[in-house]
């Protein structure tokens, strides 16, 4: 059955959020940028990636948070504990580990003066050792950053002591999505597009169904239902402390690409990979501060995509996006997940393109803010929870 879209019912339901314009300086703001560094990025928990990225002892993978000026070591040690350091080495401040993933070798071995560490973090060995005073090893280890993970997400808090706990900060998306088949599912592709853009305004792009029917008139089309066959309306909304997910349906009588009705034929194989926790036939979802995950009802089998937008600068980011799928059974499935890997890319290339054009717009100052209507509500949530965020010194 196909959802009833009201108009501007979710102002109703979350009355509290307001109706009036959102400010652009967030978005343009240097000084405010580098706030952002501080009170939100080095307080939250921010997503690294997932569990399968280092499925055995020993593996590791490095993640330069340039917003932070941090490298980050995230690493499964011996006793199968996924663990996160600054990439340092504690004895004169050298990077430790050059490349971007690897399987250490038993130690990790600085570059400049051959200290060792295990993959817990230990110094395991000091040349020279004899020649320093009072050393002690056990105090010099890699310095260790809070990690977490929940359902195969890696997360990671820069904060000595988090304010909460990685359930805490998830609250009603952990509730939803707890037991989601994700371990079901491989990472297919990875895309990073650098951009000239803030990372919100590559967010706000992305946090709407708005300007589907215009922007993406080729791509998607008709796929979602629309009101009045015209505009793409979210099917339910929930926000949450610091989250939000909206939901959207497919249109069953949306106009099919000749090569996406080859693919529905060739792609016979149905598998188990379904995801009881969607909320409809695709999810979206904003985990604060930086990172969407997006659920997708798939018609071999459900997948996902992840979303990193990783600030840079207050008009750079990187747009890091994650095609996961299930294992394909035949040769038809997976090549249908090709092509839709493929389709999807050539969406968001539309939407790289206008990320860049919004922030020139945004840095006219033209306006001194963005008109909102109903179905951009989770937009303006967001900006609400970073200003929230930002008051708290």
């Amino acid at each position: 059955m196909q959802t009833r879209l009201i108009d501007k019912q979710w102002c109703e339901k979350y009355p509290d959020i307001g109706k009036g314009p959102v400010s652009t300086e967030p978005n343009i703001c240097p000084e405010y940028f580098e706030l952002e560094r501080e009170r939100i990025f080095r307080r939250h928990w921010i997503n690294m990636g997932r569990v399968e990225e280092i499925p055995t002892a020993g593996k590791y993978f490095v993640r330069e948070l340039e917003v932070c000026k941090v490298s980050i070591l995230v690493v499964r040690g011996n006793d199968d504990k996924v663990r996160a350091f600054h990439n340092v080495c504690p004895h004169r401040g050298n990077t430790l580990v050059l490349n971007e993933r690897g399987q250490c070798p038993g130690r990790f071995g600085c570059g400049f003066h051959s200290w060792a560490f295990t993959p817990e973090g230990e110094l395991a060995y000091v040349p020279d050792e004899e020649n320093f005073f009072d050393l002690d090893k056990s105090k010099l280890g890699l310095t260790p950053i809070n990690c977490d993970v929940w359902e195969g997400f890696i997360f990671i808090n820069l904060s000595p002591e988090p304010n909460e706990t990685l359930r805490e900060f998830l609250g009603g998306v952990a509730t939803q999505l707890d037991g989601t088949p994700f371990d079901k599912m491989r990472l297919l592709k990875t895309y990073k597009v650098k951009e000239n853009a803030n990372w919100k305004t590559g967010l706000d792009a992305q946090n709407e169904l708005y300007h589907l029917p215009f922007q993406h008139r080729y791509t998607i089309g008709n796929a979602l239902i629309m009101k009045d066959n015209k505009f793409c309306r979210f099917a339910n909304v929930n926000l949450y402390n610091y989250h939000s997910v909206w939901s959207c349906e497919y249109n069953p009588n949306a106009t099919s690409l000749p090569t996406e009705e080859v693919m529905q034929r060739v792609d016979n194989a149905l598998t188990d990979v379904r995801v009881k926790q969607r909320i409809s036939d695709f999810d979206w979802y904003l985990i604060f501060p930086n990172m969407a995950l997006l659920l997708f009802n798939g018609v071999s089998g459900d997948f996902f995509m992840t979303y990193n937008f990783w600030p840079v600068a207050v008009d750079k980011c990187v747009w890091e996006m994650r095609y996961h799928f299930p294992i394909a059974e035949n040769v038809g499935q997976r090549l249908a997940q090709e092509w839709t890997i493929c389709r999807l890319r050539d969406t968001l290339m539309e939407d790289a393109f206008q990320h860049e054009k919004i922030q020139s717009g945004l840095a006219a100052r033209a306006r001194p803010d963005m008109v909102m209507q109903d179905d951009e509500i989770t937009i303006r949530y967001f900006h609400e929870v970073i200003e929230r965020e930002m008051a708290r010194a």
